[in-house]
């Protein structure tokens, strides 16, 4: 076969012409579909069947925790105290923390650590005065008096 041939039979310009035995391509299926829906006979000749998968009924979603957050007070040192602030906040507790022994510098990570806190867990913050401020989860019913009567500014 030539060349030229061969390249028209690739880009389709001539017939495709195979060697191969056009009999045995010509054969019925010996059974009905595809070949991804063809019976297994090898497992019922050995008396297996396959185990069908359980199909898990649907439940209802456990009804929400009635949970009243307490109020958590933080002292912060340094920005290594941070974690404190997230471990509270994170099992759900409004969290108080004051900054008055922090450089500039700490409490503007500190504050900037606490909003992504806030919009990672949908939360809210809130300035209490200068050198205070507080998260509160969403599903909190806390004011901003309770708040101020725990960082002990009223």
């Amino acid at each position: 076969m030539s060349m030229i041939k061969k390249t028209k039979e690739f880009f389709g310009l001539a017939p495709y012409e195979t060697d191969a035995d056009e009999a045995y391509y010509q054969d019925e299926p010996r059974y009905e579909g595809t070949a991804a829906y063809a019976p297994d006979y090898r497992d019922s000749e050995y008396g297996y069947t396959r185990p069908q998968p359980a199909v898990a009924s649907p439940q209802a979603a456990p009804a929400p925790r009635a949970y009243q957050p307490t109020i958590v007070t933080v002292g912060l040192n340094s920005f290594e105290d941070a974690q404190e602030i997230g471990a509270a906040f994170r099992d759900g507790d409004a969290v108080i923390f004051d900054m008055s022994r922090l450089t500039r510098e700490e409490a503007r990570r500190i504050v900037d650590f606490a909003a992504g806190l806030c919009f990672a867990l949908r939360g809210k913050m809130q300035k209490l005065d200068s050198e205070n401020f507080a998260i509160t989860p969403e599903t909190s019913n806390i004011s901003i008096s309770e708040l101020e009567r725990a960082a002990r500014i009223r």
